[in-house]
């Protein structure tokens, strides 16, 4: 493509390894930008990028801590002590008492990083997102745009995540996140001519609709919940949770570029269409549990729905290379807590995940699924079992459910149970349905289908 090249930054405080993960693999490509815009975090560590200063931004969020971005992180030597939720505790209460933390020690990283002359000599054209303080309107500046002497100012404004840290002032106006306008600036960098956007993405702010253009946009975003979901998560600095971070970002990007397969976990490229072997033992399976036709059976029914939907969300085209098969293989893989950071050739996950399903049916785990079973089996509601199987350790429903495929013959009985599971747990159940096959073609003189 021969017209603009854009990187999209945008904001997400303490995952901003993740971006420096995905500049990593931007390099490895070649793919080198006319534009950079950013948000918050994005903000500062797109001006690194327009900088070229990758070195130094992966030093940094490989050892980054609390004491380089707050200061009573940086007075209280013995925080470390605290595990993430008293470091939450801990900014919240100095938040509420003197409106908002004091973030002086990353101010400081940001002006010793940051040359405003050689900014705005790049070639590269560097833009950010703030927004004035209080009536949040939407601040977009282009660094030519900016007044000179101003330009470490307008990145400090544009990371300052109010309530949680001060309002910056510069002058005599205030400025907050930039979050709170565009976390994700994408139109800026089209309306500046970018034809081809790699856009970052560490918020979970919804991003905005995009007036209709013709670029290329290729989104780089983790699928799976950063730091597993953890409160608090933008504000825990963290150095080891960054380097994890790092590594992210990068295999997210190389997927975003068709180097590798997967979407929750990583495959070497082109291996998704060797998942093609298991697709029909999937198949057969699943058509063995439930009637193509419209049951009767209220649960068939939603059972059914629940996997097709599950199924249906991994990716636009639920039907493009086999991708069925290969997201079970993967919902798997997460049940059975495999490294989603390694990359995988099928053969290896499913070697893993022979052995984890082949120890969880010859586990003497008897009186747990007659317990399970006979639960299921109560004739209880939807939502009380819904409860109940929340309690489940989702391994055993996993291995509750493979015992049952395994079997020759289903009767309505034991439909049923596997029904129930589909409805409340899909996950559980449609890694089931892989670890059988894996274990049907692993084994197939031993057990029969």
């Amino acid at each position: 493509m021969s017209g603009k090249r854009a990187v999209v930054l945008s904001g997400g405080g303490a995952k901003g390894g993740y971006q420096i993960g995905a500049w990593q693999a931007l390099r490895e490509l070649n793919f080198s930008p006319d534009i950079v815009t950013g948000t918050s975090v994005g903000s500062f560590n797109g001006a690194l990028m327009v900088l070229d200063k990758y070195d130094e931004a992966l030093k940094l969020w490989e050892n980054i801590c609390m004491e380089d971005v707050f200061t009573q992180f940086l007075e209280n030597a013995d925080y470390n002590d605290q595990n993430h939720d008293g470091y939450i505790k801990k900014l919240t209460i100095e938040a509420l008492r003197k409106g908002g933390v004091d973030f002086s020690p990353l101010n400081n990283i940001i002006k010793s990083l940051v040359d405003e002359d050689a900014l705005r000599k790049s070639p590269i054209e560097f833009g950010l997102v703030t927004t004035k303080f209080p009536n949040k309107k939407q601040i977009e500046r282009f660094i030519d745009a900016i007044p000179q002497g101003e330009a470490i100012d307008y990145i400090i404004a544009s990371a300052s995540a109010f309530p949680l840290v001060r309002s910056y002032k510069i002058g005599d106006t205030k400025y907050i996140d930039g979050g709170y306008s565009d976390n994700m600036p994408i139109q800026m960098a089209l309306d500046r001519g970018a034809e081809e956007v790699v856009a970052v993405n560490i918020g979970r702010m919804p991003v905005k609709k995009l007036k209709e253009n013709c670029a290329e946009i290729h989104y780089v975003q983790n699928r799976r919940l950063f730091n597993n979901g953890q409160f608090g998560t933008v504000a825990i600095f963290d150095k080891k949770l960054s380097t994890n971070n790092i590594r992210q970002g990068y295999l997210d990007t190389c997927k975003a570029f068709k180097l590798l397969d997967g979407e929750y976990y990583c495959f070497e490229k082109l291996e998704c269409y060797n998942v093609y072997a298991y697709e029909g033992f999937c198949t057969k399976k699943f058509d063995s549990i439930f009637s193509v036709l419209p049951s009767d059976n209220r649960f068939e029914r939603i059972g059914r729905q629940k996997v097709i939907e599950l199924i249906h969300s991994y990716k636009h085209n639920p039907f493009e290379s086999n991708a069925a098969a290969l997201f079970c293989a993967e919902l798997a893989a997460e049940i059975f807590e495999l490294d989603p950071q390694k990359i995988y050739t099928l053969q290896e996950m499913v070697d893993h995940l022979v052995f984890e399903a082949g120890a969880l049916i010859v586990e003497d785990s008897t009186s747990a699924i007659a317990s399970l079973t006979r639960e299921l089996d109560k004739g209880l509601s939807l939502d009380l079992l819904k409860t109940v199987l929340k309690s489940w350790d989702k391994k055993l429903i996993t291995g509750f459910c493979l015992q049952l495929l395994l079997e020759d013959k289903l009767g309505l009985s034991q439909k049923r149970r596997l029904w129930l599971v589909a409805a409340l747990m899909p996950e559980a159940f449609c890694a089931a349905i892989f670890c059988s096959a894996a274990l049907l073609k692993a084994k197939p003189q031993k057990i029969n289908c």
